[in-house]
């Protein structure tokens, strides 16, 4: 344990100070000028751990704060931190802090102390540095300036006493000074008890004279009282047997009043029964009525909706017909239409074959005469070009012109039937296209189609499941109108309930519970909530029979509410304050209410009523504070003995009470204002309010989804209802689209016929000009003749001939061909016509069936309608019967409540009349009652009776007063008599023995105190002696070290007292030191040595008795002023070796101390502000250095 660090805010001339690095736990040297702030220092330490400063006065407080520029400061503190890795500081709770801070704060009015910010007093501080090792009576942990000075000068006698303080004879003085005033105090009691005791006998002998005349008085007193008791008791004897007469009069009145009382409560529960009929009759009647006025409104809704589908019903079924004779006509054309399209496809066939066929006998004759013309033609060119040119130039030249023009003419044609033919395909590819997609939207509309026979399914599944759900949804209306009539009859009872209980309870305990209730909800914190467990009636069950008897005992306390803790009632009670909430209410905190129940025997004719009362265990000691000490009997006499044995509190099962005290509580009570059955009816009505509330709410929940259901159901069908109509419209928009496909692609084959006809045409003149071309070149070829030849002429003749009669067979067969095909465009015509035909047929029959298909949903819907109007006739019919036989069971009550109320008001007479009688019957009891207790009373003040009181009994109540008149007279005789004498002398010689034995107990107590002072003599002796031998060694052995001489020696020696040694006083007077500091020096006395040698002489006396009781740490306030060099170095060597095991902050103005330190601060002092710092060992020596010059110069301007 070492200081780590210390902080000084505002402490004399330390504005803040800290240091920025942790001190050293070894040896920690402090150097600084004169009036730098060094002193300063030490003190703030000191103004924590030492008893210097703990009493200051104003002005003394005053002095301690910091005086600068700037605003002065309000407080000062300062605080030590210490390290507490070896655990020698313990704070209580915090055992294992590693780091402790004691801070003390003084301001103007303020002085405290903070251990690791934990308020602690001066006390406390200092036992806890007390518990670390900081001895009370060893203050040389810190050694202040002049210190070792006073210590050096100090006298034997003076060194002896710092010698036993050391050994701790302080606490053995303060204890032998405590045994020595309690030894005084007892002495003088011992002596009170004696001078008592005299005077108590000298009393006793006057009494015994007394006593003698007493004795003769006693014997006519014995009479009087045997005399008196026969009169008392002849007196409590005719009071009780009134009584009894009095009481089994009573039993009669009673049984028959019970009797009569319960036929009463029978009639008024019958009553109670007939009203609540009453009332759930014309609670019934209500909502059958309303039911009714539901259904008639229903009732009319359908038959609107029932005429409607009549309507539609009918109209549809004349569709049906309409539509079927138009399907049976559209039927008999389509097989038609089917036979004529086969019969024209036929015929088109057979004609468009016979076509074909003629078109190719008809282009094979083409080709032919094409040949034979453009032989002809060629032959007819050559004649007129042999004279149209004159010479074989002209000719060339001509024969290459029209070989280049033809060439030409091919070339043209040859792109053009290019042309032509990728028309062709593009044609060929939107046929397929066509083709294609009339595929795709005939597959789509069979799709539509299967769509649309799936969703009339659907349709009319769904119709179904609606009719279906509507029947469950008014089954579920009908049980829901019968649980609201259930839940109402159980809330009007519910109501009566509560409003009893409201009536049996205060007004102002209402209002209580309520406002706990709503403060609870306001503050909303579920622990509070948890911590209360509510009323003490809704924590306990009675057992049946003793209802009453628990609640005339418990009384409102059954509303005190159950906490955990008295503190949680009192947040409840300041809540209800601070809110100002009305009402007043009582807790029972479960953590003061412990009580335990009384145990009875029942032999004696009583039970505990705590063992008719169950509860949670925890809630045992709540209930046996209310009922633990009341015991259940049979009647008021058993309860009087069961009062009298076991000092309870007792109770019958009719209520009536007998208390400890003597109170007797009873009578008549209304069980319908009784609390507890009106709870439990409550709880019980409450219970079963919320389930059948539940069933409600359940019914009302299938209703609701029954209902989304129903709207589901009804969404479907006109969201199929769309549905279909958009997949109709689908499938017309899809057979236009098919129908549409198909002419265009019937469209795109002519044009397709078209484009190969001219690609023929094409090809056909490409080949004449093939050939026009061959003959050219021939030509040009040939030698140039100018004269035509006979062979050459009979040749164009021959030509000629054949030309002309293929031109007759080419326009034969064109005109056979001309024919043919207007046949087949004729009967392609025709099946044109029969196809759109047939399409319009199919469309129709299609359109047919969808109609078909609707006209029969709108019928089915009318069997559905019919069946829901049949649904609610019935029910309409069974309520209004209902309504009839519910308002005559209303009417046959009502008769039965006239009659239960008149028997009832006779009833209640009789029990007037006979309560009259009773009363006067109680008057008397109360008379011959309060007899009989004068008598009791009379006979209890007698006292003991004496045993002859048996000779009197027998005589009449005239010859007792007689003779109680003769006792009376002699009696008279002994009035000076001391009638106290006895008790006197009994009580007085009580007196004398206590005094005695008090007296022996004092003096066993003055020989302890004896031996205890003793003992303690002995012991500071004992303490005396042992550390004299401690601090002597260390003496010597840091004498040595210091001195470092060879035959250097120091002794202490303590000095005896020559006197005889008297009770509690010391042997030891002086403590003499005597000391040789070696190389032949002699041993010499204190008083011979030089100022350094005195120095060197007190440091090793405070070295040894820091040895013989260690402290954590030392603070040495310039110890070295006065050594010498030499000296110096050995206490710096010391030091060293010493901060191994131990802490040491040193002050000093000498080089020396430095080369010993593990540490240097230096102090500087500017602006009137002190700080400290960590400085390095050339710092230091050179800040001494220049404090020293400062002094010197100091000293020679002072000497000027």
């Amino acid at each position: 344990m070492h200081i780590k660090n210390i902080l000084i805010s505002g402490f004399r001339s330390y504005r803040e100070q800290s240091f920025q690095t942790e001190l050293s736990p070894k040896n920690n040297v402090i150097v600084g000028k004169n009036g730098s702030g060094k002193s300063n220092f030490f003190a703030a330490v000191q103004f924590v751990l030492s008893e210097k400063y703990s009493v200051l006065t104003a002005a003394e407080r005053k002095e301690l704060f910091h005086v600068g520029s700037g605003r002065p400061a309000l407080s000062i503190f300062v605080e030590i931190i210490f390290d507490n890795s070896d655990g020698r500081l313990i704070i209580p709770g915090r055992t294992e802090e590693k780091e402790v801070r004691i801070r003390r704060t003084v301001g103007l009015k303020q002085d405290e102390f903070r251990v690791n910010d934990r308020r602690f007093t001066a006390t406390e501080v200092k036992q806890l540095l007390e518990s670390a090792g900081f001895s009370a009576s060893n203050p040389y942990y810190i050694v202040e300036q002049g210190k070792i000075v006073a210590l050096a000068n100090m006298t034997d006698e003076e060194r002896c006493n710092l010698i036993k303080e050391v050994a701790g004879t302080g606490v053995y003085e303060a204890r032998r000074k405590e045994s020595e005033e309690i030894l005084e105090e007892t002495s003088l009691k011992y002596k009170k008890i004696e001078e008592s005791i005299a005077e108590l006998q000298e009393r006793l002998s006057e009494l015994e004279t007394e006593s003698a005349e007493l004795k003769s008085f006693q014997e006519v007193e014995k009479e009087r009282k045997c005399i008196e008791y026969c009169i008392f008791a002849l007196e409590l004897s005719n009071a009780k047997e009134c009584l009894i007469k009095l009481d089994e009069k009573r039993n009669e009145f009673l049984s028959t009043l019970n009797k009569n009382r319960d036929d009463d409560i029978n009639i008024k529960n019958a009553i109670e029964s007939s009203e609540a009929h009453i009332r759930n009759c014309a609670i019934r009647i209500a909502q059958l009525e309303e039911e009714m006025r539901l259904l008639e409104n229903e009732a009319a809704s359908l038959n609107g909706k029932k005429a409607i589908a009549q309507l539609d019903a009918a109209d549809a079924t004349n569709a049906i017909s309409r539509n079927e004779k138009e399907r049976v006509a559209l039927q008999k054309e389509e097989k038609q239409l089917e036979k004529n399209i086969l019969k024209v496809k036929s015929d088109l066939d057979i004609k468009q074959g016979k076509l074909a066929s003629q078109q190719k006998t008809m282009e094979k004759k083409s080709e032919e005469l094409a040949v034979l013309e453009a032989k002809l033609e060629s032959l007819l060119a050559k004649r007129g070009r042999r004279k149209l040119f004159k010479n074989k130039g002209e000719r060339d030249k001509w024969l290459t012109s029209e070989i280049e023009r033809n060439r030409n003419i091919i070339d043209a044609h040859k792109k053009e039937v290019l042309r032509l033919k990728n028309n062709i395909d593009d044609v060929g590819k939107q046929i397929r296209e066509e083709e294609r997609q009339q595929k795709e939207r005939e597959e789509i509309t069979k799709k539509v189609e299967s769509k649309m026979a799936d969703h009339e399914t659907q349709r009319v599944k769904a119709i179904k499941l609606r009719n279906t759900l509507n029947i469950e949804r008014r089954n579920l209306w009908q049980k829901v109108n019968e649980q609201e009539s259930v839940l109402q009859r159980i809330q009007d009872e519910y109501n009566r309930s509560k409003h009893q209980l409201e009536r049996a309870v205060r007004h102002d305990i209402r209002q209580g519970l309520q406002s706990v209730k709503e403060v609870l909800n306001e503050i909303g914190d579920e622990r509070l909530r948890k911590a209360v467990h509510g009323q003490l009636i809704e924590l306990i069950d009675v057992s049946k029979g003793y209802e009453v008897a628990a609640e005339v005992t418990a009384g409102n306390a059954l509303f005190n509410i159950v906490v955990d803790s008295f503190e949680v009632s009192a947040i409840l009670l300041e809540q209800i304050n601070i809110r100002k909430k009305p009402g007043r209410i009582s807790f029972f905190p479960l953590d003061t209410c412990k009580s335990v129940p009384m145990r009875f025997d029942s032999k004696d004719g009583c039970t505990s009523l705590m063992d008719h009362i169950s509860c949670d265990e925890k809630f045992k000691g709540i209930v046996a504070e209310v009922f633990g000490r009341t015991a259940v009997v049979s009647s008021i006499e058993d309860g009087a003995k069961a009062v009298k044995q076991y000092n309870c509190d007792t109770v019958t099962l009719e209520g009536d009470q007998i208390g400890r005290k003597g109170g007797i509580t009873g009578g008549y009570l209304e069980t319908r204002n009784m609390k507890l059955s009106a709870f439990k009816n409550e709880k019980i009505l409450s219970s079963k309010h919320i389930k059948e509330k539940d069933i409600l709410e359940k019914l009302c929940q299938e209703v609701a989804v029954i209902e989304q259901k129903i709207t589901d159901v009804i969404n479907e069908i006109e969201s199929l209802k769309g549905e279909f109509s958009v997949a109709e419209n689908e499938a017309d928009a899809d057979l236009r689209d098919v129908r549409l496909h198909n002419e265009r692609k019937a469209r795109l084959e002519k044009q397709k016929d078209q484009l190969i006809s001219a690609q023929k045409g094409l090809e056909k003149n490409i080949l004449d000009a093939e050939n026009a071309l061959s003959v050219l070149q021939q030509d040009i070829k040939d030698e140039f003749v100018s004269r035509w030849g006979e062979e050459e002429e009979a040749q164009l003749e021959l030509l000629m001939n054949d030309v002309d009669k293929g031109r007759q067979d080419v326009s034969s067969l064109q005109l056979q061909s001309v024919q043919l095909a207007t046949e087949v465009g004729l009967l392609d015509d025709t099946l044109q016509n029969l196809t759109r035909r047939m399409n319009i047929v199919h469309d129709r029959l299609r359109e047919l069936g969808w109609v078909k298909t609707n006209n029969q949903t709108l019928a089915k819907e009318q069997v559905n309608v019919d069946e829901e109007c049949s649904l609610v006739f019935k029910r309409l019919d069974a309520v209004k019967q209902l309504i009839d036989e519910v308002t005559k069971d209303k009417a046959d009550t009502e008769v039965k409540l006239e009659n239960l109320k008149s028997k009832r008001l006779k009833t209640s007479r009789s029990v007037q009349e006979r309560r009259d009688d009773d009363e006067r019957s109680q008057i008397q009891r109360t008379l011959l009652v309060q007899r009989r207790d004068d008598a009791l009373e009379k006979i209890r003040k007698l006292g003991v009776i004496p045993k002859d009181a048996e000779r009197y009994s027998g005589q009449s109540l005239g010859m007792l007063m007689h003779r109680l008149k003769e006792n009376n007279e002699k009696i008279k005789k002994y009035a000076h008599v001391n009638r106290k004498a006895v008790d006197q002398y009994s009580s007085l010689l009580e007196t004398k023995n206590d005094l005695v034995a008090q007296g022996e107990i004092l003096q066993n107590e003055l020989k302890s105190i004896h031996e205890l002072m003793d003992h303690l003599d002995k012991k500071k002796d004992e303490a005396v002696e042992r550390t004299y031998k401690q601090i002597q060694y260390q003496f010597e052995e840091v004498f040595k070290e210091l001195v470092a001489t060879e035959d250097s020696h120091g002794e202490l020696q303590l000095v005896r007292s020559s006197l005889k040694k008297e009770a509690g006083e010391d042997p030891y007077i002086a403590a003499r030191i005597r000391v040789s500091f070696g190389l032949g020096t002699a041993i010499t006395d204190l008083a011979q040595l030089s100022g350094g040698q005195k120095s060197l002489v007190a440091l090793a006396l405070i070295f040894a008795i820091q040895r013989c009781d260690p402290a954590p740490f030392y603070l040495f306030d310039e110890i070295d002023a006065a050594l010498d060099a030499e000296y110096r170095s050995s206490v710096a060597k010391l030091l060293r070796k010493e901060s191994e095991n131990s802490q040491f902050i040193t002050a000093t103005f000498k080089t020396e101390m430095l080369e010993a330190a593990d540490q240097v601060l230096g102090v500087f002092f500017h602006n009137k502000v002190s700080r400290i710092q960590v400085i390095s060992l050339e710092e230091g020596v050179k800040l001494l250095k220049q404090a020293a010059l400062e002094e010197r110069k100091r000293a020679r301007e002072s000497e000027e």
